[in-house]
């Protein structure tokens, strides 16, 4: 079992390295469109657009090779450090009781472990490498709407291609999915690591609980659970049957489903259960106050999870608005030409300016809800360089982005 508070911290290093992948993905874009240059003849303009292009993806491809070694690192030691934990929280109860427990993974769980790993792997791999080949397409977009823009009248030179760079950036790297669908990179890598981390330690309690012959489950809870999963969260369940005061586990939780417990982007967990030695770890008060309505904002009342969809939406906004920061500033440093520096520069400023309004309304909320304000989450890039250092939201963009700001005012 894993707790919610581990679930929910676990992959931020490892979502770092995917935020840097995006930004340079970003920037890498933003200074091909300036290098594609004037659009004057088609023909010639074509040409260029296309070998940009073709060198944009060789770029992709050797950043997507240097990320890759380290995250395979990272999600082995991610998924060996889950695995230890739980089988540690999973013993807990004879534990204190003061049963003799060996807390060592057997052969069958070190064999569901690897695989897993190589699971995940894989599947990072390939959500990585298919955000590789939608850039090109990205790139392609943008020039070509800027090149429409241009050649109709309706926009200057200069118009087009602010425009175009912002595009790309909001847009940044995404993973395309059947029938059209698509998310951005490090959404799809937190929800594919997650979900993989959860169900591992699930499969690994089952092997566990198998062993030691247990009869129940106790599922984790937290507060701001999406309502469908707050209904089971933090109760009993009798693995094998039902009873009137145990109901059964799958049929309760939908567990091995994608939208049950351990299924998508899921935070819950469940843990052996021994009636007589184990104590219920949630009351029903306390479960009643994870639902419950309590937190003023702008005239409502929210719940737990309603605070939760607010602040992620507010954070989203904030990395969006980091790429876009960044890639104007790569634009900048990229363009020969004054007046596209400056005009790019005038959009640097309003950018900024909206960067650090959404920055405080974030805190104030926080603030105002009681909520921890999670940098880790705000952060375009977070990751450790070759030689160990921390590296964030690229410092001199940011310290751009806090002196334009303070021009405006």
């Amino acid at each position: 079992m894993l707790t919610p508070e581990y679930l929910n911290s676990c992959t931020d290093y490892l979502l770092g390295m995917y935020d840097a992948l995006n930004q340079s993905i970003a920037e890498d874009i933003a200074r091909r469109i300036v290098k594609t240059g004037q659009m004057t003849d088609s023909a010639k303009w074509q040409i260029k657009q296309l070998r940009e292009n073709g060198e944009l993806m060789e770029d992709i491809v050797k950043d997507v090779a240097r990320i890759s070694g380290k995250s395979q690192s990272e999600i082995k030691r991610l998924f060996q450090d889950s695995a230890r934990t739980g089988v540690r929280y999973d013993a807990q109860p004879l534990l204190k009781a003061g049963y003799d427990i060996d807390l060592k993974l057997s052969p069958a769980m070190n064999q569901v472990l690897e695989a897993a790993i190589a699971k995940t792997n894989g599947d990072i791999r390939n959500l990585t490498m298919t955000t590789g080949a939608t850039t090109g397409g990205l790139y392609m977009e943008a020039t070509n709407l800027a090149y429409m823009k241009v050649t109709s009248g309706g926009f200057s030179y200069y118009e087009a291609i602010r425009a175009a760079i912002k595009q790309a950036a909001e847009d940044g790297g995404y993973v395309l999915y059947g029938k059209g669908a698509r998310t951005q990179l490090d959404v799809a890598i937190r929800r594919s690591v997650l979900t993989g981390l959860n169900q591992t330690a699930a499969n690994l309690t089952e092997l566990y609980a198998e062993d030691m012959d247990v009869e129940y489950y106790e599922t984790t809870a937290h507060a701001g659970a999406r309502p469908s999963h707050a209904e089971w969260q933090g109760r009993v369940f009798k693995i094998q049957g039902s009873s009137p005061d145990y109901p059964n586990f799958v049929d309760s939780t939908g567990y091995g489903s994608g939208s049950g417990l351990c299924g998508w982007n899921c935070r819950h967990s469940f843990y052996p259960f021994w009636p007589g030695i184990s104590s219920p770890a949630y009351s029903k008060e306390k479960l009643a106050e994870y639902d419950r309505a309590k937190y003023s904002y702008n005239g409502d009342m929210l719940t737990d999870y309603e605070c939760s969809q607010i602040q992620r939406s507010y954070e989203r906004d904030i990395r969006k608005m980091k790429r876009v920061l960044s890639s104007y500033d790569a634009a900048i440093r990229e363009s020969r030409s004054e007046a596209l520096q400056q005009c790019i520069q005038e959009d640097f400023t309003s950018e900024s300016v909206k960067l650090k309004k959404k920055e405080r309304e974030l805190k104030s909320f926080c603030k105002e809800t009681d909520r921890s304000y999670d940098s880790a989450r705000t952060q375009v890039v977070a990751y450790k360089d070759s030689e160990g250092r921390i590296v964030n939201f690229g410092r001199s963009t940011a310290q751009k982005a806090v002196w334009a700001n303070k021009k405006s005012n």
